[in-house]
């Protein structure tokens, strides 16, 4: 197989850069022989090691057309993963997780997602399609977006609270048959009506505001991850913990 890709191994990410030509591929990463993450088109995306042990690791990368389904190419690769290079981060209910990176990288820096920690091993988010809402593993955000900041408020009390009301909400939603919200990012529903509508950064929003009673200002009418970076990263109410060096959104939506 042809070797296509170049990697660059960071603290606690891999870089893959791909000199395809064509962004209509999807590729499949292995780690050790099992699937680590699905990358749709795009040439660049980030693998997540920092979760792995200690140690010498495999990475096969391959490629598919994104619409026939055929081989394009496969690449073995050989890394480690040091004392060093291990991420040694704590969730605490309410920390914030903010990315400007997407599945789809194509559009990476335009959108972007956020998940709410509700313990230290937990998200609840609304990641698109169905269900609008759901409850996920932190390590599952951190493999889908590496390029992230991890926000965390300065009051354990009130993190504790948005992720209480993220938990109360999520159940109701489970007991209204969970055909209320739908995910959309229509601005025809008010930022604080909780059942019409929900994204993911709307959800941040209604869990501290009607769960630790603290309004996350908004600039324009719909209250996207971008916002949602800006606003935490000036607030004096919330302390950064970790940023990825490539978080950056493109528009000030």
């Amino acid at each position: 197989m042809t070797n296509l890709f170049q990697l660059t191994q960071m603290e606690d990410i891999i870089k893959v850069e791909t000199t395809l030509a064509s962004q209509g591929f999807v590729y499949y990463s292995y780690i050790d022989q099992s699937l680590h993450a699905i990358h749709l088109k795009g040439r660049r995306f980030y693998l997540d090691t920092g979760g792995l042990r200690n140690g010498p690791h495999q990475l096969l990368i391959v490629a598919y057309d994104w619409q026939t389904g055929s081989l394009i190419s496969g690449s073995h690769y050989h890394f480690s993963v040091h004392a060093g290079n291990y991420r040694e981060r704590t969730f605490l209910p309410g920390d914030i997780l903010v990315a400007s990176d997407n599945v789809n990288q194509a559009k990476t820096g335009y959108v972007g997602h956020s998940a709410l920690v509700v313990d230290k091993d937990h998200v609840i988010e609304s990641p698109g399609l169905h269900p609008a809402i759901r409850k996920d593993t932190i390590q599952q955000f951190l493999v889908k977006h590496p390029v992230h900041a991890h926000f965390r408020p300065k009051s354990t009390q009130a993190g504790q609270a948005a992720a209480g009301y993220a938990e109360q909400y999520l159940n109701e939603f489970k007991e209204k048959g969970q055909g209320s919200p739908v995910f959309s990012f229509s601005l025809s529903s008010s930022l604080d009506d909780p059942w019409e509508y929900i994204y993911c950064s709307k959800l941040i929003w209604l869990s501290y505001y009607y769960g630790a009673d603290y309004k996350l200002e908004n600039d324009f009418l719909w209250f996207s991850p971008e916002d949602l970076y800006n606003n935490l990263g000036d607030s004096e109410d919330f302390e950064l913990v970790y940023k990825h060096p490539d978080v950056k959104f493109v528009f000030n939506t």
